[in-house]
């Protein structure tokens, strides 16, 4: 238990000693952290809501998503707060004063659920089948124009697919510096985010460096997680998140990059800097126009369109947009199309369990699936290529 500042932490932990528990009480977070893996659940209680999820976000960027169950000891009985406690880690709330059988209740069922997750007897942690490739891997980036177009869930995804395909051999890396969002979907957090790595020199560290850099998720895909805060990466360069590319690829056969859906100048350069770009695209106007501006700047920079794949991705039931008048109008190939998944989608992020391990059989996941396929092949020119069109949807999206 880790009681900072609290009222109930002393009759909680009564309560448990009563029930025959073993309980080790901890006054601030230093001295709780070296005990935390040997906890078959944690129980925080401190002065204030804020104060409570701080110490939730903590032991996840601390320890990782495998710590024991969170019980937060809340204030109030507002809904609000209670579930803003469990958007920040914690799995399930108590409000004081509290309540002996409310508690035992709750108690039970997270203790339930640390047995269930931990080993079989005699089982061992899975070791990574990591090695150093013989020449530097192939980095496939996945940028918008708009936000919401689903960048990071088809990033993650096909990430777990192609390290299925290859185990051992592929990372994530979240280049996402204003909505890193990597780390929350697989529920797993690092020590370091990209933005730290990006900051250092990693040009001439050693492969096995730059690997325990990052953090396995138990697919055996290694995740590079994004800043937590915006401000940490604010004055990074291009050349910066470039380099940290580089280093990556020289680490891994494949490297996924989620670049974001803010096209700036860092954005662009690893779009520029990639072997292979995935361009998600919604449905709608706003995005069709973003996205018509965003191909004549990258179109200035280089050939970036003739290594990108375009695929729909369709995140509302009903779309009046199809895929053929996308094509159409701003003169690209769409090669692939994501169904609406909105339900698992949903629970997918709100769980930290990725569609491909939560519906894997689902249409969307079989989409998933076959643009990992793509983005698989050595070479994108095998590929049939199209000509482009030049009619860009003149009247909505303005002239070409």
């Amino acid at each position: 238990m880790l009681t900072a500042d609290g009222q109930a932490g002393d009759l909680i932990a009564q309560r448990l000693q009563e029930r025959g528990l073993a309980v080790s009480v901890a006054r601030e977070l230093a001295g709780a952290l070296p005990m935390l893996g040997q906890q078959d659940l944690i129980v925080l209680d401190a002065g204030d809501a804020a104060s409570l999820a701080m110490l939730c976000r903590r032991i996840s960027d601390e320890v990782g998503s495998r710590h024991s169950p969170i019980l937060t000891v809340a204030h109030t009985a507002d809904v609000d707060a209670r579930v803003r406690l469990l958007e920040a880690g914690a799995d399930d709330v108590i409000a004081q004063p509290v309540d002996a059988t409310e508690l035992d209740a709750i108690v039970d069922a997270l203790l339930l659920r640390s047995a269930a997750a931990l080993p079989e007897a005699g089982a061992q942690e899975p070791e990574s089948a990591w090695q150093p490739p013989e020449a530097p891997g192939r980095v496939i980036a996945f940028g918008a124009a708009k936000g919401g177009s689903g960048t990071t869930t088809l990033a993650v995804n096909t990430s777990l697919v192609l390290a299925e395909m290859a185990p051992g051999s592929v990372a994530i890396a979240d280049l996402d510096m204003y909505h890193a969002q990597v780390s929350t979907h697989l529920d797993i957090y690092a020590r370091n985010s990209t933005a730290q790595l990006a900051a250092e020199d990693y040009t001439m560290q050693t492969p096995e460096l730059i690997h325990e850099a990052g953090r396995q998720h138990p697919s055996g895909l290694m995740v590079f997680g994004g800043p937590y805060r915006p401000d940490e990466g604010v004055n990074l360069t291009p050349d910066q998140l470039v380099r940290l590319v580089d280093a990556l690829r020289r680490v891994y056969g494949t490297v996924i990059v989620d670049s974001g859906s803010t096209l700036d100048d860092r954005a662009m350069a690893l779009l520029a800097a990639a072997d292979h770009v995935v361009m998600p695209i919604t449905p709608d106007i706003p995005a069709l126009r973003l996205l018509h501006a965003a191909l004549q700047v990258l179109s200035e920079g280089g050939p970036v369109t003739e290594k990108t794949t375009f695929i729909i991705n369709d995140i509302c039931a009903r779309s009046t947009i199809t895929p053929a008048q996308v094509e159409e109008h701003l003169g690209i190939k769409v090669t692939l199309e994501v169904p609406y998944d909105g339900e698992n989608f949903l629970r997918a992020v709100n769980e930290g369990h990725p569609l491909m391990s939560l519906a894997r059989r689902s249409a969307a996941a079989a989409a998933i699936k076959r643009l990992a396929e793509l983005t698989a092949e050595t070479r994108l020119e095998d590929e049939a290529a199209e000509p482009p069109r030049r009619n860009l949807l003149r009247g909505l999206l303005g002239r070409g």
